[in-house]
């Protein structure tokens, strides 16, 4: 098979692991928010959002700039492997010591200060992982990633599952987790020795430098990302309380299931696109159109229909203990078409070596939400957050957009855009007459048909669409 013929392979099959995956995480979601109640689930998503912060300590842009090079340079692979693996597990080591030392000076009870260890010892495991996946993404067997995403998926939830049936509280659904990073992480780089092995034997340290340097325009965008995204339940914790972080993180998780979707076909077209690209004259315009309408066409809906329905998805799926997070849900919702279109423009940016730039809007978005959610959350709590979480993905998707204006035509993005808003619109009219005539899951079912039936009729897409995109790619 070609590398070519990889790629639409490779996006079914990435895009169908990360439905499952989204699919799973999103019913263990629900089940673990039910069984922990607001203010346990919300000391379980401090102790995630802490230790995620820290993660990027483990890696530091290793990932991404190894796949972008190794993808230009496939014959390096088996000669380069062993040492990224060896400073990735030094890095995640070292990170998780870090966040263990720091326990005396977050003040936290000994429940939440447990699952900060198990999170944190789980990012070993997440470096030997993600490791892995470099391997599959230059080979382009990413069949085998799309397979051990949905697997470590499946293993972590019925980890948790069966601790959750036993009585068991957060802390050991944290441990359970730490346990599935860990097996996972070495059945992973396990399938890579044996797939593309022997490899070299040497750590390379005397390149480790090299790599770090090289690596750290991407360590930081990916580090301000991180802080961007997850400082606002740090935040909400120190200043609100438990309880809204379990709030807050109900309405985030319901939105963020969503993310599989640009994720997927990302991820598919990102190894093409990076191998393929020579010159900032190479047309990247086609592929982002193409794909942004398919991402837009997706998520405007969506925005839609959660900000009509946000109360009732919450009473459906949660229940009422977690009524209160419909007022972040109705916010968050319209951060999808955002957060959509701006990990398409962050990896396309990439792509073209223009991750310093990106690393400069990551920065100028951080900086913009700890200020504002220093201002906001200590008033108006958790709802005050989302709205700054929209606010500055707005910011950062303009910024972007300035950065690609030479590359892509933002006039037919715009034509774009506003032919599946007008669509959008009009099936958010048939939510508001169906919304409080019959349940939730049929008003979404009906919308989503006649959205669906619009689109085409209008030839908003078409499956040549998505298929010229992958041939692109």
């Amino acid at each position: 098979m070609t590398g070519k013929s990889r790629v639409p392979l490779n996006a079914i099959l990435l895009s169908s692991s990360q439905f499952l995956r989204a699919a799973v995480g999103f019913l263990f979601f629900l089940y673990l928010a039910r069984m922990l109640e607001p203010v346990d689930y919300g000391k379980y998503m401090f102790a995630f959002a802490f230790a995620e912060i820290f993660s990027v300590l483990g890696d530091f842009g290793l990932h991404e700039y190894s796949i972008r090079e190794l993808s230009r340079n496939p014959g390096e692979l088996r000669t380069r492997l062993t040492g990224i693996l060896g400073l990735k597990t030094l890095l995640s080591s070292l990170s998780a010591l870090l966040m263990i030392a720091l326990l005396p000076l977050l003040g936290k009870d000994l429940p939440t200060s447990m699952a900060v260890v198990a999170f944190a010892l789980a990012q070993v495991g997440y470096s030997w992982f993600y490791a892995s996946t470099i391997a599959y993404s230059v080979k382009q067997d990413l069949h085998i990633q799309a397979f051990l995403w949905l697997l470590e998926k499946l293993l972590f939830t019925a980890a948790g599952v069966a601790v959750l049936v036993a009585g068991r509280g957060f802390v050991a659904v944290a441990f359970s987790n730490t346990f599935v990073q860990l097996a996972g992480g070495l059945l992973a780089v396990w399938i890579v020795a044996r797939r593309y092995g022997p490899f070299s034997g040497k750590l390379d340290t005397d390149r480790w430098a090299g790599y770090l340097k090289a690596a750290f325009p991407f360590g930081l965008i990916v580090a301000f990302f991180l802080v961007y995204y997850r400082i606002d339940t740090v935040m909400i914790s120190f200043f609100r309380g438990d309880a809204e972080v379990g709030q807050y993180n109900a309405a985030y998780s319901l939105v963020a299931a969503l993310m599989f979707l640009p994720s997927g076909l990302v991820a598919a077209m990102f190894p093409k696109l990076a191998g393929s690209y020579r010159s900032r004259e190479d047309d990247l315009d086609a592929p982002f159109q193409r794909a942004g309408r398919w991402l837009l066409v997706f998520s405007l809906p969506m925005a839609v229909g959660g900000w009509l329905l946000a109360d009732q998805l919450i009473l459906w799926l949660l229940g009422v203990t977690y009524l209160p997070a419909a007022s972040a849900l109705a916010i968050l919702t319209w951060a999808l078409p955002v957060w959509f279109l701006t990990f398409l423009q962050g990896n396309l940016l990439t792509i073209i070596e223009r991750q310093r730039a990106v690393a400069v809007v990551g920065f100028v978005n951080m900086t913009a939400n700890v200020v504002l959610n220093l201002i906001v959350i200590p008033r108006y709590g958790f709802t005050g957050a989302a709205a700054t979480t929209l606010l500055t993905e707005v910011i950062g998707m303009i910024q972007l957009l300035y950065l690609l204006r030479r590359n892509i035509s933002l006039t037919h993005l715009a034509a774009t855009a506003g032919g599946i808003a007008a669509i959008s619109a009009g099936t958010g009219l048939l939510v508001l007459l169906l919304r409080d005539r019959l349940h939730v899951a049929l008003v979404i079912a009906i919308a989503a048909s006649a959205y669906t039936a619009a689109v085409f009729a209008f030839k908003v897409v078409d499956a040549g669409d998505l298929k010229g995109l992958l041939r692109r790619s």
